[in-house]
Formats: structure tokens, sequence, C-alpha cells
């Protein structure tokens, strides 16, 4: 795996960036085509477990390469970061096409998609569909247009994404929908015990560049859901592969 880290010029502060990706090659240069541009969460930085667990995997499985960008706790701040690293990589067709966060990095995302035209693909991890006080936040959801395929990941352990909530919100989107769920993950994606959580944040990222490469490439076998789990005796991540679902 090869890193570069850069900068990009925004008002009051430049946005620091990494670029990850297999092959050194595709690292050399600040302006090489990601295939997903990502975002942490509210209170994340580039170094937290739950990112860099997520571009391991993201990375060591595919040939495709992943930008991180670090970003505030203001999220229309975060969504105008998305676009200056956006169109800093090119504008309309030229620019990257796969948008992504957590948590409220994934909002971020999604506002920042409805300003890109050749968005195809949302990458939503532990999107934080409700609030404490029962606010649900599906209406960003309702609103993505039906050609833009999104990915959701979530433990189902996670107190601000319900399973069935999140079931509920998807049949009511327009276009189409993959859920992957996290068995024993919490909303930063730990699970226990403690050495799981690498393993299956690893694995989160294996199976989203998977997702992105058959959506690309327009195969897989018509399945739109999965599940990763421990395994403690292999001391493994496992995954369930795509399924059609209940």
């Amino acid at each position: 795996m090869h890193q570069k880290t850069f900068e990009i010029d925004y008002p009051k502060k430049p946005i620091k960036c990494i670029l990850t990706h297999k092959d050194p090659r595709s690292t050399e240069q600040e302006n090489t085509q990601p295939s997903l541009l990502f975002t942490h969460g509210a209170g994340g930085t580039l170094q937290s477990d739950a990112i860099v667990n997520f571009v391991d995997g993201f990375t060591s499985s595919s040939n495709q390469s992943i930008l991180c960008f670090q970003g505030n706790m203001n999220l229309q701040s975060r969504v105008k970061m998305f676009k200056a690293v956006h169109d800093h990589h090119g504008k309309d067709e030229d620019a990257p096409r796969c948008l992504g966060g957590r948590s409220m990095g994934a909002r971020a995302a999604i506002t920042a998609s409805a300003h890109n035209t050749n968005t195809s693909h949302l990458v939503l991890i532990s999107y934080p569909l409700h609030t404490d006080k029962g606010d649900v936040r599906d209406a960003i959801l309702l609103d993505i247009p039906a050609e833009v395929q999104v990915l959701f990941v979530s433990g189902d352990r996670d107190a601000m994404c319900e399973i069935e909530r999140l079931d509920a919100a998807r049949e009511r989107m327009k276009g189409t929908t993959y859920r992957v769920v996290v068995s024993g993950a919490d909303h930063g994606m730990n699970v226990k015990p403690k050495m799981g959580t690498r393993g299956v944040g690893v694995k989160v990222g294996e199976v989203v560049a998977e997702w992105l490469q058959l959506g690309f490439d327009d195969g897989g076998d018509g399945g739109r859901e999965g599940i990763i789990t421990w395994d403690e005796e292999s001391e493994e991540a496992e995954w369930s592969g795509w399924t059609a679902g209940d």
C-alpha cells in the first residue's frame, strides 16, 4: 500500500488529503483520478481506526485508489470541502464519480452528490439515520436520484441506525440500494473482542471495493445484501457474499 499526502487550497485552512493505492505509480501525482472520495465522521480524523482499517481493506483487495480528506465538524462546511476536493480532480465527466463518508461524512457525501451531475455511486458507512430524540434523517436519502447506486454499511448494534428503520427507508428510495450489516458492530464499527474491530473494518473496505468494481463492470449476481461477521475461532472476519435478502 502506498500513500501520498497533500493539501488543496481552501478558504481559511487548506484541506489535508491522503491518496492511497496499492500501486506506487498511482500515488505519484496528487491529481490521480481516485476511485472513491471519502471523508470521516464529525469527531474523527484521517488517523481514526475506522478510517485506517477501511482504507487498508479497500486498497489491499483491488487496484482502485481512495482519496480521504480531513474536514471539520460543520456539515455545510464539509459539503463545500467535498466540492473543492471533487473539482480539484476535474469537472463534469472527468471528475470522480463515487463519493462516500462515515457518519456525518456520509451525510455530507449525499448533499455534495446533489451538486455533482456525474455521481454514480454513494458509499454510506454508519449513516446516522436517526437521533437520540427520534428525529429521522431520511429526507435526503429520498432525494437521491434513481441513477445513483447507494451502498449502506451499518453495524447491527448502531444506536443511530436501526437496521429495520434503514430497510424501511431503502424501500422508499428511488434507486437501487445495497446493504451490508456488520454483526456486533456499534456506530464506530467496534466489535468484541477488540482484535475483531480491525478485522471487520478491513473486510468492510474489501467489500466496498468489490461493490464498486462490480458496479462499474455492470456485473454481480443480483444480490443486494450481505453480512460481515467476526469468527472468534478462526480470528478472521467473514463475508457472506451478496444475497437477495429477505
